[in-house]
């Protein structure tokens, strides 16, 4: 059993989980009927044997960031897992982000200037970019 401390932190991956699951479907928190979260309706998609291309938001979904939109869909399944002993701790999800991260520079796959950053900017930015 988990202690409350315990429980907090797991608590804390859940939320920055659904934050995850809201940046790569496109998606609010609450989006369904009114007994289905957008975790719920997430990790149903995958238990289907859905594709998960097919639970992104179309908006940002462009061909060259399909791998980092995935991911981020993966990272908020494992951080939203309805049984709290099973997700990640706060420890491992750091390291895991600080992984990614360094992998991203190690292949060079950073963006070189501000119109290169992410399809999210034209969304943002409009006719400004």
């Amino acid at each position: 059993m988990l202690t409350q401390h315990a429980l907090r932190r797991k608590l804390t991956v859940h939320s920055f989980g659904v934050i995850l699951l809201e940046l790569a479907t496109g998606r609010k928190a609450n989006d369904g009927d009114e007994y289905t979260s957008l975790a719920q309706t997430a990790w149903r998609h995958i238990q289907e044997g859905n594709p998960i291309v097919d639970a992104l938001d179309e908006e940002v979904k462009e061909p060259s960031y399909l791998d980092e939109l995935s991911c981020v869909f993966n990272l908020g399944i494992i951080c939203t897992n309805t049984q709290p002993s099973k997700r990640l701790s706060i420890k491992r999800l750091c390291k895991f982000c600080s992984n990614a991260t360094k992998d991203l520079f190690m292949e060079r796959r950073m963006p070189t200037s501000l119109y290169d950053a992410s399809p999210l900017l034209k969304n943002i930015l409009g006719s400004i970019v």
